[in-house]
């Protein structure tokens, strides 16, 4: 058998520092892989264009799924230009309807050598302090399953910055998350409780995120047309598009649940994947994961009815795929 290694008598001499060179954020055994989701921002100079570099929304490098299932799926293929000029294939979509099956977060700080260091969720004073007492940045991930893409197994939507502070902040009432909880979970929380009352059993059990659709996509207009956000500060401000929730009504009490229910074949798949996603969603943490479980409660009562505008619910939910 040939040595693989075979060197040729020219055995390279192990470099203990040399891991200073490694970007700590590429280091593997960060728990299992999968396809990564990005936000594209979009920006105002391909306003005119569309696609992913005009409108946002989200994008897969091609490398990493078969094209012929994204297509299928409504998928468009492109590429997607960035500020240096270099292009990367992969395939678009402005809007899509997903199940957050759970998630994990951590800091991440970039110091002036350019090498980025990762910290747990736990560990923002030690992040703080290594970046030299400025605040550091926040990522997170969100394991998911795509709405039509259902058999192509989960994806990671990764978020962070302007992007990821519109899809998850629990200070603005107006992000992705916090409209999705206020208003299916909560109605599907009152529901379980009606339902346990009338049945004589003990109410108060909460339901999970992954088992309802959450329909997202690229802010725009009642015409369609992108919404900017200038974000940043001066003089280093650009203007992005950023997710927001989409169909969805002002209360939870106008919710129709059997719209976003995943269903109950389908809440058993994601509650598998729940479970046998442990490594992945501890991966990034020092503290059992805590951080990191994917688990939410569900947000405040409803308030007293009012109709919705169903038609306009309707249009932008079929283009998520509900």
């Amino acid at each position: 058998m040939s040595d693989l290694l075979n060197t040729n008598g020219q055995e390279n001499e192990f470099d203990a520092g040399a891991v200073d060179t490694i970007d700590q954020g590429s280091v593997e055994g960060g728990g299992p892989s999968y396809p990564v989701i990005q936000w594209a921002y979009g920006n105002m100079r391909d306003r005119k264009h569309g696609g992913v570099d005009g409108f946002g929304g989200f994008f897969v490098k091609a490398e990493k799924v078969d094209g012929a299932t994204m297509e299928a799926a409504g998928w468009t293929k492109t590429s997607r230009t960035f500020e240096n000029g270099q292009e990367e294939e992969g395939y678009w979509k402005r809007e899509a309807a997903i199940s957050i099956v759970a998630e994990r977060k951590r800091w991440e700080i970039n110091p002036g050598d350019g090498q980025r260091q990762v910290f747990p969720w736990s560990g923002f004073d030690k992040a703080k302090e290594a970046n030299g007492g400025k605040s550091p940045s926040s990522r997170t991930h969100y394991l998911v399953l795509v709405k039509g893409l259902e058999q192509a197994g989960p994806f990671v939507l990764t978020m962070k910055g302007a992007a990821g502070a519109a899809f998850e902040s629990y200070r603005n009432a107006n992000s992705v998350i916090s409209r999705f909880a206020n208003t299916v979970i909560a109605a599907a929380n009152a529901a379980s409780d009606a339902a346990a009352k009338k049945a004589g059993k003990p109410s108060g059990k909460r339901w999970a995120y992954r088992a309802f659709w959450v329909p997202v996509g690229a802010n725009r207009n009642e015409k369609g047309e992108p919404e900017y956000t200038t974000v940043g500060k001066a003089p280093n401000t650009t203007n992005v598009v950023l997710p927001i929730a989409l169909g969805l009504p002002d209360k939870a009490v106008n919710v129709d649940l059997k719209r976003f229910y995943v269903g109950n074949d389908l809440l058993a798949t994601v509650n598998a994947l729940y479970d046998d996603a442990a490594d992945w969603r501890n991966a990034w943490t020092a503290d059992g994961g805590a951080a990191a479980t994917g688990e939410t409660n569900g947000a405040a009562e409803a308030a007293a009815a009012v109709s919705a505008a169903r038609d306009a619910e309707d249009a932008v939910l079929a283009a998520t795929g509900l």
